[in-house]
Parts: C-alpha cells; structure tokens; sequence
C-alpha cells in the first residue's frame, strides 16, 4: 500500500477510548435509561450525547425532557371540570374592554 493510502486510512479510522465511570447518582442513571428508552438507543449512546451536549460539543440545541410523564391517563381526567373550566375562560368581561 502506497504510504500515503496508509496514512489516510489510518486517520479516517476513529479512535475509540472506553471509559468507566463510577458512583453515578441515581437521578442520573434514571434520566439517561428514560432518554434512551423514549429515542430508542442504547444507554451508552445516550451517555455519550449527553456528555456531548454538556461539553458543547453537540452542535444542536439542547432538547429539553418531554411532559409525557406528567400527562394524566384519559380515564383520570375530570372532563367536566374542564370544560367549566374552557368556558369560563371563553366569558368575555364587558369591563374588560372599556
């Protein structure tokens, strides 16, 4: 192989390193199995992105964590409540508007 064939296959090659890292708080391991879980990749991937992203590295803006967890079941909501609640809000106040 001509050296500079050589050298150019050795710089396209990416260098991995592994890391272990330890004492990780749990808050944290949560966060990254939930992120990995809702993108569906693995947990290193989204160690790895989130390391990225932290570092300022990532070249995109930061995605904040979705609502989903904090949104009730349909069988949970009190759909009486909100629709008072709806048409409250659609009463105009003629005070309002003076």
């Amino acid at each position: 192989m001509p050296a500079i064939n050589a050298y150019t296959a050795y710089i396209t090659k990416k260098k991995k390193i592994q890391h272990t890292i330890r004492d990780v708080p749990e808050s944290v391991d949560s966060r990254l199995r939930e992120k990995a879980k809702l993108e569906e990749i693995s947990l290193n991937q989204a160690a790895l992105q989130a390391m990225e992203r932290g570092l300022g590295m990532a070249g995109q803006p930061i995605r904040y964590r979705s609502l989903h967890s904090l949104r009730q079941k349909p069988e949970d909501v009190d759909h009486a409540s909100w629709s008072d609640a709806l048409a409250q809000m659609d009463r105009v106040n003629p005070e309002d508007w003076k």
